[in-house]
């Protein structure tokens, strides 16, 4: 297991690495001058992980929910950098993951955020047995995946929506979920950003669950859909049924418990009791109508200024175009 704290150096090279991926990126925005392929057979999405940040979109497939819609979609599994160097040329048609996507149109490629289907991540802060309050986290060690990234914005915001100074934590890299958890239970840290189901399992262990990000109120965009302005522009037929069929996903997870938390079970690999859990803490997080408010993305966009993952300041009313979904949510009204 690699543990690193953050030092001037691991940041230099970081803003390097960064450079180097905004050149690989704009290299594919070259790229994207080119046509689309028209193949109405086959629409690829591509989202981060097995995360239930995309249940919306893995259910639609494995439901038939997109089948309904007379859409055949294959979603991909690839890295946000990666996902958005592929959306920017054409090489996927929608990508999941939206934060990544609108950091790179801060930076000028041409993509754009056209839903948001999750309006926050499931992260949980837990702790050490011996600390019963987020406070005591104060000089304190927590460890998350990556410095910088969408689980160390969401620490920090959580600290700070509960009254505790994000300048006072000592965050600990470990490059994964997994090592954080291994890093916690062995006592290399204090505390840890876990999600589920590896907060329920420390908890059961006596490891205490301090707040979460839907219980501090942290809004932050991590799924929905996003496209190149050229498929927004001349694709609005396919947009849209996509997002019907989302909407529908969405309904199903709302409506339909016995059905969800079965898949929750099978996809997950979680025991029936876990999986019914699990689909409670999921459902506040859903946002139905695809419309997250704007002025929550623009508190994200400010975060991620503040934290340096984006170089300068954003206006979410230039990166999310809901243009679209309000004529889908219009004729969905009118049936």
């Amino acid at each position: 297991m690699l543990i690193m704290q953050t030092n001037t150096s691991q940041f230099r090279r970081k803003r390097f690495a960064c450079g180097t991926a905004f050149c690989v990126l704009v290299f594919f925005q070259i790229l994207a001058g080119q046509p689309f392929a028209q193949d109405s057979k086959k629409i690829r999405i591509g989202y981060s992980a097995l995360s239930l940040s995309f249940l919306p979109q893995l259910f639609a497939r494995d439901a038939g929910v997109f089948q309904k819609h007379g859409l055949t979609v294959e979603l991909i599994q690839m890295a946000g950098p990666i996902q958005v160097a592929a959306l920017a040329a054409g090489e996927i048609d929608f990508g999941a993951a939206v934060s990544p996507a609108l950091f790179a149109a801060v930076r000028g490629l041409p993509l754009r955020g056209v839903m948001i289907t999750v309006k926050t991540p499931l992260f949980y802060i837990v702790s050490e047995p011996s600390l019963k309050r987020i406070g005591d986290l104060a000089g304190k060690k927590v460890a998350v995946d990556t410095v910088g990234a969408l689980q160390y914005i969401a620490a920090r915001a959580m600290f700070k929506k509960k009254g505790v100074n994000p300048d006072q934590i000592s965050y600990i890299q470990t490059g994964s979920a997994s090592n954080s958890l291994a890093a916690l239970n062995s006592g290399a840290v204090n505390g840890a950003l876990l999600s589920i189901p590896n907060n329920v399992i420390m908890t059961q262990k006596g490891f205490n669950q301090l707040t979460s990000t839907a219980e501090a109120g942290v809004n932050f965009p991590p799924a929905g859909l996003s496209v190149h302005v050229n498929k927004l522009q001349k694709e609005a037929s396919q947009i849209k049924r996509v997002m019907e069929a989302l909407l529908d996903s969405l309904d199903l997870i709302e409506t339909d418990s016995a059905r969800v938390a079965k898949y929750i079970q099978s996809q997950w690999k979680l025991s029936p009791a876990l999986a019914l859990e699990t689909q409670r803490l999921v459902r506040p997080t859903l946002v139905a109508t695809g419309k997250m408010n704007l002025e929550d993305v623009q508190e994200f966009l400010d975060a991620a200024y503040e934290n340096g993952q984006i170089q300068q300041k954003a206006n979410s009313k230039i990166l999310m175009d809901y243009g679209l979904l309000d004529d889908v949510l219009k004729n969905r009204r009118a049936k």
